[in-house]
């Protein structure tokens, strides 16, 4: 079994007390609302953090610190001595870590861990497309503080199924447990003064190994979450429709009032092969094609045509998390709870998953219909 540990470490230190016992008065403490880490030169870590202060005397509401050393202990105790205020991590909202931190996979960190019950299981983590500082140093009129920011875009998206959820609980649940992997949605800073996501992170124990884009985690949400609600434009291709527009040469429909579910069954247990069916059905506000809606026969043809592209679009998917060895859609965790005695471990499972066939049985239909462009 593969060392999981370190990337554990990483995540679970945030979870450390500096005097949980002491009493404080909130004037003179100073709260972190969120972590950035990056690799350093000299292999320690760079540490970036978002202070806010409760203080009608200070200047500025909220303060970024940075520092280095090669621990997570290590980076707030020298923070704190740039800090006029005992820092605490209470209101920990978001931990957004470095790309190269998260490629180089294992460390070699080593800290005694100390649950820390003031930070929430609920705690966002996300991946940066470059450095986490410099996500985290972004500064723009519209964004007065970074933290309260990354927080508020990170939770209306999780909320909207924009982004699958990556909070503290399910990341470390991912990382510990045989036969699924962990995930993460990864921020990139746009322009100087924008944060947008990119699409997401797909880890093999604690090494980062690949990313799908914000297209595709629409579909990753299909196959591990219920969908309600949003809105998704989907490319579909027929010989009988005939897009409007021939510039784009292709036909494509937009999709609302989405109501999914899915289930996932293990149908043979020596080599292994799965069944993923899912039941999706959405009103049909736009569709750019010469078509007449109120026949009930182009319905039909445009569901097929849904039905089709959202399909292959999955089993691209799958295919590609085969090829990073990355089950992040939990079918090895299906496998160990239907196998008595299989004694999985994660090097028997990643070999597994790589040659495992799964079948992708999609039922799209249409609730209503509303305009056509």
């Amino acid at each position: 079994m593969r060392n999981r540990g370190c990337f554990g470490l990483w995540t679970l230190l945030f979870l450390l007390l500096c005097g949980c016992a002491e009493p404080r008065i909130l004037e003179e403490v100073g709260l972190i609302t969120t972590y950035g880490l990056d690799l350093a030169k000299n292999g320690s870590i760079l540490g970036t953090i978002v202070e806010l202060k409760i203080d009608p005397r200070a200047a500025q509401d909220v303060v970024i610190l940075e520092t280095e050393a090669f621990s997570i202990r290590g980076i707030r105790n020298n923070a704190n001595k740039k800090s006029s205020k005992r820092l605490a991590s209470g209101q920990l909202r978001v931990i957004v870590y470095g790309e190269k931190l998260l490629k180089q996979g294992n460390t070699g960190i080593a800290e005694t861990l100390t649950n820390d019950p003031s930070v929430s299981d609920l705690t966002y983590l996300a991946m940066a497309d470059g450095p986490a500082r410099d996500i985290l140093q972004v500064k723009a009129k519209h964004i007065p503080d970074i933290g309260i920011h990354l927080f508020d875009l990170i939770d209306q998206n999780t909320k909207g199924k924009v982004i699958p959820s990556a909070t503290l609980q399910e990341v470390l649940h991912s990382h510990y447990a045989v036969g699924i992997e962990p995930i993460m949605p990864i921020l990139r800073k746009e322009g100087k003064e924008g944060i947008g996501f990119t699409g997401v992170a797909l880890f093999k124990g604690s090494k980062f190994v690949g990313k799908i884009s914000t297209h595709q985690s629409f579909y990753l949400n299909l196959i591990i979450d219920k969908y309600k609600g949003g809105i998704k434009d989907i490319k579909i291709k027929s010989s009988k429709l005939k897009p409007r527009n021939r510039r784009l040469n292709k036909t494509v429909a937009s999709i609302d009032s989405l109501d999914s579910s899915s289930d996932i069954k293990l149908i043979n247990t020596e080599k292994p092969e799965f069944d993923i069916d899912i039941k999706l059905s959405g009103r049909l506000l736009e569709i750019t094609s010469k078509v007449d809606l109120g026949n009930p026969e182009t319905i039909k043809l445009i569901e097929k045509a849904i039905t089709k592209s959202i399909t292959k679009e999955i089993e691209k998917l799958i295919a590609y998390c085969q090829t990073k060895e990355s089950d992040i859609f939990g079918l090895g965790e299906i496998y160990r709870s239907s196998v008595r005695h299989s004694k999985l471990t994660d090097e028997k499972w990643y070999r597994m998953f790589k040659e495992a066939k799964v079948n992708v049985n999609v039922d799209f239909s249409v609730k209503r219909t509303g305009l056509i462009e």
